[in-house]
C-alpha cells in the first residue's frame, strides 16, 4: 500500500515538474553548486513544499544514485513516510521513484554496502544492510543489534567509516538526555559488530539535551550531529577526533548554518565538498539545504591553531 501511495505521489510531482526531471544532467542532479551561503537543494524536485524532507540526501560514492526521505502529514495528523530514489544513467537523471529500502539509508564509503532500516519487517527497529553483487544487490541481512544488545531498543541514522565502524543513535538508559537518545559507535571486528559504546559527554550531553542524527566522515576525523544544547531549537555541531581517539568539545557551525528556525540531519557529500542539512522553513515545511563544506575545514584549522585539536 505504501509503495502504491508513493507511486501516486510521484506521478503527481512528475506531472507538476516533469520538464525539470527530463532535463537533469550531471553531478548533484545538475543543480548550481553552492558557495558559503546555504541554499535549498533541488527545489521542487527533492525539496518539495508539500512534504517534509526528513533527512539529508544520501548519494552513492560514484554520485549516480541518491536517496532521500520525505514525510507527508495529513489533516488528521497522521504521517506517511516515503523513501525516494533517483539514478543517473548515461549522464541523465531519472524521475524520482519509490525505494524498497527503509528510512535514512547510508552507503559505505566504498559503495559496496548500503545500510538501512526497512519499514515492513518484524525487526523494523534493527539495522539491515545489502551488499553489492555485480550490478545487483544482495537480499537484506539483519545485523541483529537489538537481539544481541536489547538495551539499545532501536537504532536510527546509520553512518559508516571506511573501516566499517558504525555510528548511529539509539536508546541510552540513564543518560538523562531528551528522548533518552544517545549517539553510539560500534567497531566492525572479525566480521561482526562489537558492542556499541556510548560516545563521551562532549557529544552526549545530558540534562534533558537532545543529541542525535550523527554523521561520521570516512576517515573518522570529525562527527557532525544535531543538538539543542545552546537553545530551544536544534542546531548542527561538530566534534573533531584527536589522534588518541578522544573528542574535542562540540562547536556550533555558526550563524552561516545555524538559525533560530532549527537545523538537523547533517551529512557531507562523498567527495567531501558539500554539507547537506535540513531546516524548518515554516512550521509544516522542512527543506534540504546545502553549502560548501569549507566551513568545517575552517573550524578545524581554528581548533588546531588554538591548541584544542592535536595534529
Amino acid at each position: 500500500m505504501k509503495v502504491l501511495q508513493l507511486l501516486i505521489l510521484t506521478l503527481i510531482v512528475n506531472i507538476s515538474f516533469g520538464q525539470q526531471f527530463t532535463d537533469l544532467y550531471g553531478d548533484y542532479l545538475g543543480q548550481p553548486l553552492p558557495g558559503e551561503t546555504p541554499v535549498v537543494f533541488a527545489r521542487g524536485i527533492v525539496s518539495v513544499d508539500s512534504t517534509i524532507e526528513h533527512g539529508a540526501p544520501t548519494f552513492s560514492p560514484d554520485g549516480n544514485t541518491v536517496f532521500w526521505q520525505s514525510n507527508l502529514r495529513h489533516k488528521d495528523k497522521k504521517t506517511e513516510i516515503f523513501l525516494r530514489t533517483m539514478h543517473c544513467i548515461n549522464g541523465q537523471w531519472t524521475a524520482p521513484e519509490a525505494s524498497s529500502y527503509g528510512g535514512m539509508p547510508a552507503f559505505s564509503p566504498d559503495g559496496k554496502q548500503l545500510y538501512s532500516l526497512p519499514f515492513d519487517t518484524e525487526n523494523e527497529k534493527d539495522l539491515y544492510f545489502v551488499e553489492k553483487q555485480g550490478e545487483n544487490w544482495s537480499k537484506p541481512k539483519c545485523l541483529n543489534f537489538i537481539a544481541r544488545f536489547p538495551e539499545l531498543k532501536y537504532l536510527y541514522g546509520p553512518s559508516i567509516t571506511s573501516k566499517r565502524t558504525l555510528y548511529f543513535f539509539g536508546h541510552a538508559e540513564g543518560l538523562g538526555s531528551m528522548n533518552s537518545f544517545g549517539i553510539y559507535r560500534s567497531e566492525y571486528i572479525n566480521g561482526i559488530y562489537a558492542k556499541p559504546e556510548l560516545l563521551p559527554p562532549t557529544i552526549n550531553t545530558a540534562n534533558g539535551v537532545l543529541n542525535w542524527t550523527p554523521f561520521i566522515t570516512p576517515d573518522e576525523s570529525y562527527l557532525l550531529f544535531s543538538s539543542n544544547r545552546l537553545n530551544s531549537v536544534q542546531n548542527i555541531f561538530v566534534c573533531f577526533r584527536q589522534p588518541d581517539g578522544s573528542w574535542t568539545e562540540a562547536v556550533s557551525l555558526g550563524t552561516t548554518v545555524n538559525t533560530d528556525q532549527g537545523e538537523r540531519f547533517p551529512s557531507v557529500s562523498p567527495d567531501g565538498k558539500y554539507l547537506f542539512f535540513t531546516r524548518w522553513v515554516t512550521n509544516d515545511n522542512e527543506d534540504i539545504f546545502w553549502v560548501s563544506a569549507e566551513i568545517i575545514e575552517k573550524l578545524k584549522a581554528k581548533a588546531i591553531q588554538e591548541g584544542r585539536l592535536k595534529q
